[in-house]
């Protein structure tokens, strides 16, 4: 089992909405959580992930750049980190106390979700992989 896969998939939860609208991201939110439930299990879910994620091309796109990262990082958050004058701004990152979701946020006034799948605050985390 492939924890790559694993933060992927926490971390692509926090911007389904954002990626695919409403209703799929509802569904696929649904689909992600109970393949983390499995995985937390032991369950090999890797090509379910991967099949997941490919589901849709702007999906599939995320997830890729989110995987490829080595702090595994949404593409919004390397730029802007390289963004200005080189000068690295800081993003606050989020989670789940359950570690099912991974979220950044971009801007001190953007509203910190609950988790969908416990339906709690997230907590802020340490920089890097959950």
């Amino acid at each position: 089992m492939s924890e790559d896969l694993l933060i992927t998939a926490r971390t692509v939860r926090g911007y389904l909405k954002e990626l695919l609208g409403s209703d799929e991201a509802d569904r696929m939110d649904r689909l992600l959580d109970s393949l983390l439930v499995r995985a937390a299990r032991g369950d090999d879910v890797d090509g379910e992930l991967a099949t997941a994620f490919s589901a849709d091309a702007t999906l599939r796109s995320f997830a890729s750049a989110v995987l490829t990262d080595p702090a595994h990082r949404p593409p919004r958050v390397r730029e802007v980190r390289l963004s200005g004058d080189g000068e690295i701004v800081d993003v606050d990152r989020f989670q789940c106390p359950e570690g099912d979701l991974i979220w950044y946020r971009f801007d001190v006034g953007e509203q910190i979700p609950d988790c969908p799948t416990h339906g709690g605050p997230l907590r802020r985390a340490e920089a890097g992989p959950a």
